[in-house]
């Protein structure tokens, strides 16, 4: 059975999804990890905001990947593509969609089956002002989405990158972490069984 799940910034929508690792009481169960420990994906520069050159805007995604690497994911640029996030196409697509639903930041959806995920799809919101107005919460909301991609589910640690912000008092987004934390790297290597860096 194939089971679709869609992130919603600060939304989690999936029902019936198997627990891979045990996560901190309060966490929800991740859809899963891949198989092996690498996320394969393109980017698709159509829609990036205005106000961001496009070497800004892949520069951006491209960073805000490679950070997850330090729990042991390998994290793959495959380069541009013309294909759109959220097609559920089995292409893992990183991109900008116009007209997201109001509050919505960033979207993470995809398919696993039987704890492996299949595909993992992101999507940002181009035309958010707070974007433009703190390119510090732009950052982090791109770091969280990749951790939602490799399979992390929100933290419960009001400090993580992965925190669901709807729950957590208003922070000043200049104070937001831009790398994943010690407790998200934790859970990152708990999800795909591997050890710490040494």
């Amino acid at each position: 059975m194939r089971l679709r799940t869609e992130i919603k910034c600060c939304l989690l929508a999936f029902a019936g999804l198997p627990s891979v690792s045990s996560m901190a009481q309060g966490e929800p169960p991740s859809p899963g990890r891949w198989p092996t420990a690498e996320y394969r994906w393109s980017y698709n520069p159509q829609h990036a905001p205005q106000w961001l050159s496009a070497q800004e805007a892949r520069s951006l995604v491209i960073d805000a990947a490679r950070r997850w690497e330090a729990c042991g994911v390998k994290m793959t640029y495959e380069g541009e593509t013309e294909l759109l996030p959220g097609e559920m196409d089995r292409h893992n697509v990183v991109g900008w969609r116009l007209n997201m639903s109001p509050g919505m930041r960033g979207i993470t959806q995809g398919q696993s089956r039987a704890g492996q995920l299949i595909e993992r799809d992101i999507a940002f919101s181009p035309d958010r002002a707070e974007f433009k107005a703190s390119s510090r919460l732009l950052k982090k909301v791109i770091v969280h989405e990749f951790g939602h991609a490799i399979g992390l589910t929100h933290s419960s640690r009001c400090d993580d990158v992965m925190t669901l912000a709807a729950n957590c008092p208003k922070a000043d987004p200049e104070t937001l972490p831009l790398t994943p934390t010690q407790h998200d790297l934790e859970r990152c290597r708990a999800l795909y069984g591997l050890q710490p860096n040494k």
